[in-house]
């Protein structure tokens, strides 16, 4: 054989060699990109099955949560609670008053952290109110203790049970279903608190009138005004008062003074540093 033929046999070898190499190359980006296209598909099925999955436990907590409650109502004696005003009682003071005796005492034997019952069937609040000395407990458990998202209504861990505070906080959840205090973002609807003006809270004394005069949002990561409920002396009470007044996204004209006590529904909304917050005061 010729030094040229061997010359280009070599030659010939060496690109078949190329080619092969070419070849393996372009088959292990191939797989490789296929095994990245798996992993992502495998990826985003497990997200998905993820979200389905607490999509239906929520689902679950939601209806536990709703069967809980109803219960609650029946053994409060508020489970009518859309005849609770259709012909309300006056009390000495000519005020309006629902016309029904919450059993606080039924509610106490099943769970002691009761303290009141709010009432507000505008916007279909009607709740045991619990506390505890941690704020974090009633986040995520009912009233009877199940651990559940739904949570309950619940006062304020450093504030006075008989809601003598000059400022008296009750928080809910802002639930997706509208239970809980899913339906404060309503109080934003035209006319619903002109034609709505009070919510009620029973207590060991009978049913207390809350007129409703500022709602706003308010800013749950700083030192907002609103969110205090003690005040060094009379000049931040005013100005606390002043402050939330103002704040208000409707003007209501309802007069508050430093002598009058004053409760807050707080619950959560989209931006997880605001808070929705509704005031009312005491009026009978």
């Amino acid at each position: 054989m010729t030094e040229e033929k061997r010359t280009e046999e070599k030659r010939t070898e060496e690109k078949r060699t190329e080619e092969k190499e070419a070849e393996d190359v372009k088959s292990a980006d191939k797989k490789k990109k296929t095994r990245i296209l798996n992993i992502v598909i495998l990826c985003a099925v497990c997200i998905i099955t993820y979200g389905v999955f607490n999509m239906i436990s929520l689902q679950k907590q939601y209806k536990r949560a709703g069967e809980e409650y109803a219960q609650v109502q029946k053994t409060a004696g508020m489970d009518q609670a859309e005849d609770v005003l259709a012909n309300p009682k006056k009390d000495d003071g000519d005020a309006e008053v629902p016309d029904v005796q919450v059993d606080l005492k039924a509610l106490q034997k099943e769970n002691p952290d009761t303290v009141a019952w709010l009432y507000y069937p505008a916007l279909g609040i009607n709740y045991p109110v619990m506390q505890d000395e941690d704020n974090t407990y009633y986040i995520k458990h009912t009233f009877s203790g199940d651990k559940n998202a739904v949570g309950s209504i619940f006062l304020d861990a450093y504030g006075n049970r008989d809601f003598s505070d000059a400022n008296t906080f009750i928080f809910g959840h802002n639930m997706r279903d509208g239970s809980m205090f899913g339906s404060m973002k309503n109080i934003r609807d035209e006319g619903t608190v002109k034609e709505n003006p009070y919510f009620w809270i029973y207590t060991a004394d009978g049913w207390s009138r809350y007129r409703i005069f500022s709602y706003h949002d308010a800013n749950a990561t700083k030192k907002d005004m609103a969110f205090q409920i003690k005040f060094e002396n009379e000049q931040a009470h005013q100005q606390f008062l002043q402050t939330i007044l103002d704040a208000s996204e409707e003007k209501l004209g309802v007069e508050v003074t430093i002598k009058d006590k004053v409760v807050t529904l707080a619950t959560c909304t989209s931006d997880a540093s605001v808070r929705l917050v509704i005031h009312g005061v005491w009026k009978d």
